[in-house]
């Protein structure tokens, strides 16, 4: 480009005629800086009108995210060469990608980058070229592209730059051109995708991409660029919640995302490779990145397993699960909402039934720290459990992770129920309490289980049970406040390692407990805290042992029963069944604990959580 454009009094920039023939790395960094700040502007508006591949409603935000993290990076001191600026650019829009969209993108500035390579600055029709590289890195990186979204215009803007850089070598004209064949395409996106006629708007992630056009040509005209402020992180633990979307996608669950680093002595990141083993596990997959970094997106309902996967593959280095759900959830119309914490287990079909948005705990080995069922999967926990020297602790969520929550719930609901692990056992509920007298203490009632994971759970199934019978905010909180009693906890665990590990029992009486192959029995009293149960002989003993004390625990009355175990699925199995057949119940769920119970108690835990059920 040519020499830096003269300042003019009213702040704005005189920018001559002289045809802009080329860009350098600094030009690349203003045009991305300034098509940013559109998307910036406009990031709203794209999520209210994002109906594909779901109604998340998060295409501006991802979109914006992504693109933010490119220009954030080049700051005020980009590379004079434009295939070095690219570089940077692609990078740190694979380390801040977002979402579907912002994978996307971040693969063509991946192929637009390695277009441009070694280069200090590129004419049009080397430019143009470096865009269809990139748009066919774009269209590579999904499992299933689809016609009608920000591929279509990414592929009419790119293809209309090669045709006319033949004959044009003055950026403003090849840009301006280009950018009128995107926004057509945009508006056909409609016709290709039967989602977007029938909600009367265009593809979010195409329309964003013309957003970025414009702002980028506008600079590449005028010279103009504006500041923007940084955007501040959300709390960690909080859910997002989203604008008004009438239907939702119930076919998969988490928005999952991994990226991945070439770990040391390893072999190149085969992008081909990861999409075919995880292609299996959801949809609108996109794998973006190269040799030594990919990030890898998906829709799923297995995240867990999902993780697990990539993680073969190199190091995991950061990863994200958004409960997409819950996100459209938020537009649902439901006049109360609950909350619970990570420790609330509940079948993952009785959850998504309930729209429950559950705030993780953090559990830490040492100075590193993860939130609970988010950034480590369960099988790499118990992984590190099995090795570490020391047990990992767990802490409750942060007031402003609630208090986030609660908030965003608000604006679609008349009130929120937060249903939490006993006080006697975490601070969780004391923080919920401090978040809930801050945001609105009428609207928003936190309970205190006196209980934990599937205790805690049957009291949310309860709590459900209530809102779907019109039941308002006294009336549910008394209610359920009464019925703690009627709810408890009975398990077993098959060896006491853990407990001694974490000093909770003498290790000289564990050895003789160990020794006389007795197992022991948890109960809780009425407040929550955990006490001893006595003992039973051998493993098998105590798993019927516990069914027993859940009989003797319902005495006359029905029960509702849930199983749930730290990795003994044979014992979890046996224990419902003993209770289908003593109690006569045809559904007994079973659910596996994430990391804060496994912490606690240790692997192989069999626990059996009952409501009696009174008339």
């Amino acid at each position: 480009m040519s020499t830096p454009p003269e300042i003019l009094a009213d702040g704005t920039t005189a920018v001559d005629d002289l045809p802009i023939a080329y860009l350098d790395g600094r030009d690349f960094a203003q045009v991305l800086r300034a098509g940013t700040l559109a998307v910036v502007r406009e990031q709203e508006a794209l999520n209210r009108i994002n109906v594909f591949p779901v109604r998340d409603a998060d295409t501006g935000a991802n979109l914006a995210a992504t693109f933010k993290a490119a220009a954030a990076r080049l700051g005020d001191d980009s590379p004079g060469e434009v295939g070095a600026a690219a570089r940077v650019a692609a990078d740190a829009a694979l380390d801040g990608a977002r979402g579907n969209s912002g994978a996307i993108v971040a693969q063509f500035l991946h192929g637009l980058a390695s277009a441009m390579s070694e280069r200090v600055k590129v004419t049009t029709r080397e430019f143009a070229a470096a865009a269809h590289g990139g748009t066919d890195a774009a269209y590579r990186a999904l499992q299933n592209p689809r016609e009608g979204t920000i591929l279509s215009v990414l592929r009419a803007w790119a293809h209309r730059m090669r045709t006319d850089s033949d004959s044009v070598d003055d950026f403003r004209e090849l840009l301006s051109g280009a950018l009128g064949s995107a926004r057509q395409a945009l508006a056909l996106t409609p016709r290709q995708l039967e989602v977007l006629a029938r909600s009367h708007v265009v593809d979010a992630g195409g329309q964003g991409f013309v957003y970025f056009l414009e702002g980028a040509l506008e600079w590449i005209k005028t010279g103009r660029t504006e500041d923007w402020e940084p955007i501040e992180a959300a709390p960690h633990g909080a859910a997002p919640l989203v604008a008004v979307h009438e239907e939702i996608d119930e076919r998969f669950r988490y928005c999952t995302e991994a990226l991945v680093a070439r770990g040391d002595g390893r072999a190149p990141l085969d992008r081909e490779a990861v999409m075919k083993v995880v292609s299996d596990l959801g949809e609108s997959l996109v794998v973006a990145g190269g040799d030594e970094r990919v990030r890898v997106h998906i829709h799923t309902n297995e995240p867990k397993r999902f993780l697990e996967t990539v993680a073969a593959f190199g190091v995991l280095e950061r990863t994200k699960v958004d409960d997409m759900v819950l996100q459209q959830l938020g537009a649902r119309e439901a006049a109360i909402a609950i909350v619970s914490d990570s420790t609330c287990d509940l079948p993952e079909k009785a959850a998504f039934e309930l729209g429950v948005v559950a705030v993780p705990l953090t559990v830490s080995f040492g100075d590193e720290s993860y939130l609970d069922g988010v950034d480590m999967t369960l099988d790499g926990f118990v992984r590190r459990l099995r090795s570490a020297e020391k047990l990992p602790i767990s802490s409750q969520p942060p007031v402003a992770d609630f208090r986030e929550t609660y908030r965003n719930l608000l604006e679609y609901r008349d009130g929120v129920v937060s249903v939490h692990i006993a006080a006697a056992q975490s601070g969780t509920c004391q923080s919920a309490l401090a978040a809930a007298r801050e945001v609105d203490p009428q609207r928003v009632r936190v309970i205190d289980s006196r209980t934990n994971s599937v205790g805690a759970g049957l009291l949310i199934e309860a709590v459900g049970a209530m809102i779907a019978a019109g039941a308002d905010l006294d009336e549910i909180e008394r209610r359920a406040n009464a019925m703690r009693s009627d709810i408890t906890v009975i398990g077993t665990v098959r060896t006491l390692d853990f407990a001694v590990r974490g000093g909770r029992v003498n290790p000289r009486a564990a050895g003789l407990i160990n020794a006389l192959h007795l197992k022991p029995i948890i109960t809780f009293d009425t407040m929550g805290a955990a006490q001893k149960g006595g003992v039973a002989v051998g493993y098998r003993g105590a798993l019927d042992n516990v069914v027993k004390r859940v009989a003797r625990f319902a005495g006359d009355l029905p029960v509702r029963c849930m199983v749930v175990h730290t990795g003994n699925e044979e014992g979890a199995v046996h224990v419902a069944d003993g209770l289908r057949a003593r109690f006569g119940l045809a559904d007994v769920p079973i659910v596996r604990s994430g990391p804060v119970l496994t912490a606690h108690v240790g692997l192989d835990s069999v626990s059996v959580g009952v409501h009696r059920l009174r008339r």
